[in-house]
């Protein structure tokens, strides 16, 4: 489990190491993901989706979530850390110019 940073943490989520479960913690309560890393990792962008529903600007009814360094923005230094800070970071403050739920960015 890593922990250590203000609300998130991360558990193994099989015997797998590139499958674990990530949880963000927010005021809204608790949301979990299930970040997937590639081979190739960490070279290659890794995926995420909200296990736990998630009605966000920037996230779909599928749980896939518009964050720019899980695109054109990744980098290889980047860890499952920087990820869920980024994603807690996206829930705090929407990015409502790249909307994958317009209907919540018109909320």
């Amino acid at each position: 489990m890593m922990s250590g940073n203000k609300g998130i943490s991360v558990f193994p989520g099989s015997d797998n190491l590139f499958k674990c479960v990530g949880a963000i913690h927010t005021e809204a309560g608790t949301v979990h993901t299930d970040p997937k890393f590639p081979s190739g990792h960490p070279y290659n962008v890794p995926t995420v989706k909200f296990l736990t529903p998630c009605y966000h600007p920037n996230v779909d009814t599928q749980g896939d979530i518009c964050l720019d360094i899980l695109k054109d923005k990744w980098s290889a230094p980047y860890d499952v850390r920087t990820i869920l800070l980024s994603i807690q970071s996206l829930l705090e403050e929407p990015n409502i110019n790249s909307p994958l739920n317009t209907h919540a960015a018109e909320l």
